[in-house]
């Protein structure tokens, strides 16, 4: 039964798509040049806009976002933009998604949000589920492989997505929102204005929501609460303001379950899915039978230590759910069975099957910002504009290991003890699981700041500032399970009772304290000639990156290069050190003529600063053929520092950043009921890097595919023909190839160990004269690169009379390779949705509508996101689209 229309909020609101930048200064310094002349359509089609930029540039607005699900990230909303893929992992915007333009992962994407950073400092990661309440966004703006020259990141080097809040109207207000759906899907929100209420204008608004569903498959929930607030103090001169903004989110999450290759076989086995494969004959995976469908979402249960778990499973077309219903046979015996000195039979949580309970494979997250934005006339023609902001993140990936009592790391420094009592039942016999996530704690401070003058009418200068400082703690600190094997706190022995060593140390996997300075000075240039036929845009930036890295603890040697902390007994030099017969090498080690670092070596603690920067300039320029048409043509340098992850690998460590140029050419034709445009583009890389998240270490690793070479074609078209009717299509083409073989492997040093590079692939059989690595790669020249499809298409039509609106919006996504071989590949899939909107006008409820949207309309079983390595082998692992959801919303205003 599908529930439909409960309680909630006003009218969606339609607002002008000038500012189409993101910081204060950008959108000060661009708004004059944006609109040329009266005919062309500033507010756009449909809530999407066309903007008359030198960048190759999309825009959506609150007209459009308002139309989605309600609560759903507004990452999800700009898959109507070509070339961006969104895949989200449920149908409500709570548990994550992965996002791709022209081929580059949302940590080459700098995403902006009132002009503040919001990628990971650490490694520029985006948190789809983190993201703003939909209401209070009133655009988001794609730059599609170029930056604002301001931007506030040191890497975006496949483009900006940037989104703005609402300015509080003088008008006083509330609204109230709730949504019912499928999955036991409830979601409250509230947003009081308060207009203006002093004699200076003063005007402010605040809001707040919680958001809770099931999992579409397997037990677990997704969980979150979200307050934000702003105040906007108008100042004597025109334009000039002060505004001060603030966020709060939290988010608990259990993970989905995706099943790699391996499982796949398990489960389909060996015909369906073969034990080789190669680029002529690649597995492909996606395109199932209902039964196996059935039996994927059956997989969600396994691994969960013999529990009897409920959860929906796969719906058939009738409503129902197919034959396995998501359940898994087993007892319902409590996980943690009384302690029973002298037996290790007694905890069945801690058995191998165990690894996959949906209790320590949780996502919780505390985030928050205070955004601060201004404008200030210091004379004629001479404005300043300052952006300081503040934010503040703890997170982590959960996470458990199952631990002997008389392990090595739990007897620590101690030579005496032989181990710990972990469950106190007064013996050293059993293996017990504990809770070891992986913990980020940053505080990050902020500022962009402009300086613009006016020369004449027709040019414009500026000079910007950008400061940017997180203080990022990563620590390990393991915790213990209660009685139904949850963690005593999300947060590990962080925040709860920690687990001690035989010596009394906090046992952890990671202790390193990072600092991410970045200062960067830009400028800009912007003139019009020809009667403004002809507009000219000239910048440049200079980023000054600054890592600064302090690692705490002795860490493992071997391993994925991930530096787990060790409190086993240690030695000083490279000998064998009596205990345990481990070594201890000096951060600055390296080995001698034909020996490599022993498998049993650990590092000793370092500290490091790592500096990175790159002269960035920007030129584009327009030219307008007629009032409607204009032809542009723009070239970005890109930039994009090393992240911390790779930093941390010992010995000594040369990681090259990043580098991209950027060409576009478009064409568009604009008008008040016409917003068309074209773009061909091309993109060079060097020293890309490839991360793929592990879920069993809560950690995303990293690979170095060398040189990429993409160019593509985008086009969309929003097109009004009469007043109730709205059309729009979308269609792009990618062609992203990876220009190197990937490395596999280094065997041991043939002569001496020069500095590890990442960035450098060195592929030879032998040693040779100035090759001293021996070194084993994976043929992926000339592949395409991983989770990028060539072909995306698609639309919505939009038809609007009296009362009732309707929307149908729908996309193809063509295959997708998983390994950078590509020797597995995603088959292709289409989306549909739709939504209805009944104002409520005729009920006295000027302000308020009664919405139903629904997703994946035709019930399409498809894989989402994709955890890509460099071959089949790597056991790349795939998400489950979500399957046809309904979900109603009653929004009341006044």
């Amino acid at each position: 039964m599908k529930k439909l229309l409960l309680l909630s909020s006003a009218a969606c609101l339609v607002v002008p798509a000038a500012a189409m930048a993101q910081s204060t200064g950008s959108i000060d310094f661009e708004k004059e040049t944006i609109v040329v002349t009266g005919t062309r359509a500033n507010n756009g089609v449909g809530g999407i806009v066309s903007p008359d930029s030198t960048k190759a540039k999309g825009v959506i607005t609150q007209e459009l976002i308002g139309r989605q699900s309600p609560g759903q990230t507004v990452l999800n909303t700009i898959n109507l933009i070509p070339s961006v893929n969104f895949t989200n992992s449920d149908p409500f915007g709570s548990a994550g998604g992965n996002l791709r333009i022209r081929g580059f992962d949302g940590n080459r994407i700098s995403l902006t949000f009132d002009g503040i950073p919001l990628n990971d400092s650490g490694n520029y990661a985006i948190f789809a589920n983190q993201q703003i309440d939909p209401e209070l966004i009133e655009q988001v703006n794609v730059n599609l492989g170029v930056t604002d020259v301001d931007s506030p990141t040191a890497s975006a080097a496949g483009g900006t997505v940037n989104y703005r809040t609402l300015t509080p109207r003088d008008k006083a207000g509330v609204r109230f929102s709730m949504s019912l759906g499928d999955f036991d899907y409830h979601r409250g929100f509230a947003m009081v204005e308060t207009g203006k209420f002093t004699s200076f204008g003063t005007k402010a608004w605040l809001s707040g929501s919680f958001a809770q569903n099931d999992k579409f498959k397997g037990p677990g929930l997704n969980q979150k609460t979200q307050f934000n607030g702003k105040i906007y103090q108008p100042l004597a001169h025109s334009g000039d303001f002060i505004a001060i903004a603030g966020h709060y989110n939290k988010n608990r999450n259990n993970f989905y379950r995706n099943p790699g290759i391996t499982d796949l076989r398990g489960i389909f086995g060996t015909t369906a899915v073969p034990l080789t494969a190669s680029p002529a004959a690649p597995i492909a995976v996606g395109d199932y039978s209902e039964t196996q469908q059935d039996a994927l979402f059956a997989f969600e249960n396994l691994g969960n230590c013999n529990r009897t778990v409920k959860g929906p499973g796969r719906q058939d077309d009738n409503g129902g759910t197919g034959p396995n219903g998501g359940v898994v046979a087993g007892s319902t015996t409590i996980i943690f069975a009384p302690a029973i000195n002298g037996s290790t039979a007694n905890n069945p949580l801690n058995s191998s099957s165990c690894s996959n309970f949906y209790g320590v494979r949780i996502n919780p997250s505390n985030t928050g910002n205070i955004r601060g934005s201004s404008r200030f006339t210091l004379g004629q023609g001479l404005i300043l504009t300052v952006d300081p902001s503040y934010q503040y993140v703890l997170a982590n990936g959960g996470g458990s290991t199952a631990f002997n009592e008389k392990d090595f790391q739990l007897r620590g420094s101690s030579t005496t003890v032989a181990g710990v009592d972990l469950n106190k039942d007064g013996d050293l016999l059993d293996r017990i699981r504990l809770y070891t996530p992986n913990t980020t704690n940053t505080n990050r401070l902020g500022l962009t700041s402009s300086l613009i003058y006016d020369i004449s009418r027709d040019h414009r200068v500026r000079v910007a500032y950008t400061y940017d400082r997180a203080h990022h703690r990563q620590t390990g600190e393991y915790g213990y399970l209660d009685l139904e094997g949850n963690p005593l706190s999300p947060f590990g022995g962080r925040n709860s009772t920690p687990v001690l060593d035989a010596a009394g140390n906090v046992l952890q996997q990671r202790d390193r304290t990072s600092i991410a300075l970045l200062n960067q000075v830009s400028g800009q240039y912007i003139g019009n000639f020809f009667d403004r036929k002809l507009r000219i845009e000239a910048g440049v930036r200079r980023p000054f990156f600054v890592r600064e890295l302090d690692q705490h603890c002795y860490t493992f040697a071997s391993g994925s290069g991930f530096a787990y902390c060790t409190s086993q007994p240690l030695g000083t030099a490279v000998i064998p050190v009596a205990a345990n017969g481990n070594y201890v090498v000096p951060a600055d080690y390296a080995p001698a003529a034909g020996a490599s670092v022993p498998s049993n070596a650990v590092y000793a603690p370092f500290k490091a600063k790592y500096k990175f920067g790159k002269l960035l300039p920007n030129i584009g320029a327009t030219y307008h053929v007629t009032d409607a048409v204009s032809i542009s043509g723009n070239y970005a340098k890109g930039f994009s520092s090393p992240r911390t992850d790779n930093l941390y690998r010992r010995p000594v460590v040369v990681v090259t950043p990043e580098e991209t140029n950027a060409f576009d050419v478009t064409a568009r034709y604009t008008t008040r009921n016409i917003q068309a445009q074209v773009t061909a583009w091309k993109i060079d890389y060097k020293n890309r890097i490839v991360s793929s998240y592990d879920p069993d270490l809560g950690i995303s690793l990293d690979r170095n595919v060398g040189r990429v070479k993409s160019k593509g074609i985008d086009a969309s078209i929003a097109f009004k023909p009469v007043n109730h009717l709205s059309l729009l299509a979308i269609a792009s083409y990618t062609n992203a190839k990876l220009q190197d073989n990937v490395l596999l492997g280094t065997a041991k040093y043939a002569v001496v160990q020069p500095a590890l590079t990442v960035g450098t692939i060195y592929c030879v059989a032998a040693p040779t004269a100035t090759n001293t690595i021996v070194n084993t790669c994976a043929p992926t020249a000339g592949k395409m690169v991983t989770e990028t499809p060539k072909w995306q298409y698609g639309g919505r039509v939009g038809f609007d009379m009296g009362p009732v609106s309707l929307g149908l919006q729908g996309k193809h996504v063509s295959k997708r390779f998983a390994t950078d071989t590509n020797d597995v590949v995603s088959k292709g899939y289409t989306n549909i949705d739709f939504d209805a909107r009944l104002a409520l006008n005729g009920f006295g409820l000027r302000q308020s509508y009664a919405q139903l949207n629904v997703i994946n309309v035709t019930n399409r079983f498809y894989l989402g996101n994709i955890s890509t390595q460099i071959n089949a082998a790597g056991n790349p692992n795939f998400s489950i689209g979500s399957p046809r959801t309904f979900i109603g919303t009653l929004n009341i205003g006044f």
